[in-house]
């Protein structure tokens, strides 16, 4: 991968993952009732788009385990176990200390900082929105299988999680997709087509169907190899017309019927400019900082929301600061506040967790894929 597209994919990363978190923090700090002067309705504006972000994290997603697993099959072929162990890798070394964090976040905060009941009703969801009633071992365990959305709901507070269950997933799914590609086994190419086939059918349409948004990702990631692409200054005016043109969609137009088409408007324009980003040429200077930054972006998107719910319960029962105030430089502050407290503890966390993603996959390596690898040999001699 070029140094242009890496610095693209580093810099989308973490502003992705910004812009979740300021939506969030937004809607938490600042309360919509009252007149809204042109001012909240700009900033209301920019920190709209969260879910556009998430769809932005699904293309990168597909573009970097998807593409990159495409690419290298010519040439290093494809291990399933090695594909399971690499994805379980990143995915678990940060989400079950999250889980962790969250349910003590949660208790902490329901047990002692619950007098304005944040955490009873405060937030929709499916399941029932008394969020304390989220906090069992079977949703624990309903998450930590990946079924949040499914069969359970998200865990506790952290709502975030919704998206988690479609990445795993989208990796199931694709990693048998290549395996019956690749395989010479007629077995397993049956095994391989009866677990997509499941997945299709039994997967709820928000996620099965939203397959086709990092399914992009992958695709962009081959055409890569084979398209100059535009000028990248070009084809990033163009992402930016389409994810501008979405969030006035979001805001002003209903669109209950239109996510899946809007969410395919941000897919195909982020990738526009993903598939052009080899052409950047900027200053080199941005790359540490982006890279740094994108570094602790997974483990900040995982633990925001327990956070922010919890600095909201103290800030309100411990200095009785409300959340929801009304547009102020208070206001202002106060979100600001919470933006660093977010961050500061995600950085920590990352540095506990995400950080030591690779001696986890390389020693699931040496467990798990040398071990089963020498038992195949083995049998064979």
């Amino acid at each position: 991968m070029n140094s242009g597209t890496s610095d693209f994919l580093s810099a989308s990363r973490w502003v992705a993952a910004f812009f979740v978190v300021i939506f969030h923090v937004f809607n938490i700090s600042v309360s919509y009732s009252g007149p809204q002067g042109l001012l909240f309705r700009c900033v209301s504006f920019l920190c709209g788009f969260g879910h556009i972000a998430v769809i932005v994290f699904f293309v990168i997603s597909g573009f970097l385990v998807g593409g990159g697993t495409i690419l290298r099959l010519e040439n290093k072929g494809f291990d399933l176990i090695d594909y399971f162990i690499h994805r379980f890798a990143r995915i678990y070394t940060v989400l079950l200390p999250a889980l962790i964090a969250c349910f003590m976040l949660d208790r902490l905060g329901i047990t002692l900082f619950d007098g304005s009941e944040i955490y009873h009703g405060f937030y929709s969801n499916e399941y029932g929105n008394d969020l304390t009633t989220h906090l069992g071992l079977v949703t624990f365990l309903g998450n930590l299988l990946q079924l949040q959305t499914i069969a359970v709901s998200t865990f506790g507070s952290n709502g975030p999680l919704w998206s988690l269950a479609n990445e795993w997933w989208y990796y199931v799914v694709f990693g048998f997709f290549i395996l019956a590609y690749h395989t010479r086994s007629m077995f397993a190419r049956i095994f391989a087509g009866f677990v997509i086939l499941a997945g299709v059918i039994l997967l709820p349409p928000k996620i099965s169907l939203w397959f086709v948004m990092w399914g992009i990702g992958a695709g962009v990631a081959v055409l890569d190899r084979y398209w100059a692409g535009f000028s990248f200054h070009f084809a990033a005016t163009i992402a930016l017309i389409c994810l501008i043109a979405v969030r006035l969609a979001n805001r002003y137009i209903d669109t209950e019927n239109l996510d899946f088409i809007l969410d395919l408007v941000v897919a195909l324009g982020f990738s526009v400019a993903l598939v052009s980003a080899k052409n950047h040429k900027g200053p080199q200077r941005f790359w540490a900082v982006n890279r740094r930054l994108a570094s602790f972006s997974y483990s900040l998107y995982l633990v925001h929301f327990p956070v922010m719910v919890f600095v909201a319960a103290v800030f309100k029962d411990v200095f009785d600061i409300s959340f929801r105030r009304s547009p102020s430089v208070a206001t202002l502050l106060y979100g600001v506040a919470s933006l660093v407290i977010i961050y500061g503890f995600a950085w920590i966390f990352a540095s506990a967790t995400e950080a030591h993603t690779h001696t986890v996959r390389s020693r699931l390596d040496l467990a798990i894929s040398d071990r089963i690898h020498s038992l195949g040999s083995a049998r064979t001699s």
